[in-house]
């Protein structure tokens, strides 16, 4: 059993609570094609994808046929919707938050996530947050969307511009079934939280929480 030095953050669905936003943005970019989607398999199967992700496998799994520049329309109206309503739709979880600051004096924190960096640096620096993560990695720096490790290998890069960390020295926090096994798959340790979907989905994880004060620093050191 390894000494965890890192603890690396999902953004959407663990510290910021913007799922609902999001499923809603789909479906208002979605409106000119005259399709939805259901919050059941959103949540089941797109909820880690970034924007890209998401509109060329939706439209995969729908057999309609695109071109980048239906994709980059698409993304151009989520985003529109989003950044018109995240003020009045979306807030932080203000348990993550006070994890975040007592993990900061022990541990290297960093984010990993599919969000747009923007999105992220925007909430980030509202909660006087930003200069708590060692290193950020968005949709903007990666290819692949979870489940691929991308990401979380990614970030365990960049934070070893610095220090010398292992995977196994690395706890995720996620909460979608893509995003534990993206870290599982990366060598990491992952805990979930049950903020998106029930704990049974996320059972590939190394430990389920139903709430971030259960998220000791003994609980880290066990494991």
């Amino acid at each position: 059993m390894k000494e965890k030095k890192l603890i690396i953050f999902d953004f959407d669905g663990v510290i910021y609570n913007s799922e609902e936003l999001h499923f809603k943005s789909f479906n208002f970019a979605l409106q000119d094609l005259e399709k939805t989607i259901t919050r059941e398999v959103y949540y089941a199967k797109y909820c880690s994808f970034d924007d890209e992700g998401f509109f060329k496998g939706f439209l995969k799994d729908n057999k309609i046929n695109f071109q980048d520049e239906l994709i980059n329309d698409l993304i151009s109206k989520k985003h529109e919707y989003f950044d018109a309503n995240f003020d009045n739709e979306t807030s932080i979880y203000d348990d993550c938050v006070d994890l975040i600051k007592v993990l900061s004096k022990s541990f290297i924190l960093a984010i990993g996530s599919g969000a747009r960096r923007e999105e992220i640096v925007r909430i980030l620096k509202r909660e006087n947050l930003l200069d708590v993560f060692e290193v950020i990695v968005s949709s903007d720096e990666t290819t692949y969307p979870k489940p691929n490790p991308e990401t979380y290998l990614m970030v365990l890069d960049g934070v070893n511009e610095t220090y010398q960390v292992l995977p196994e020295e690395c706890i995720v926090i996620e909460d979608t079934p893509k995003g534990v096994d993206s870290a599982i798959s990366s060598g990491m340790k992952c805990f979930a939280i049950t903020n998106s979907v029930s704990s049974t989905e996320l059972s590939n994880s190394d430990k389920v929480f139903t709430s971030y004060k259960d998220i000791t620093i003994e609980e880290i050191t066990q494991i």
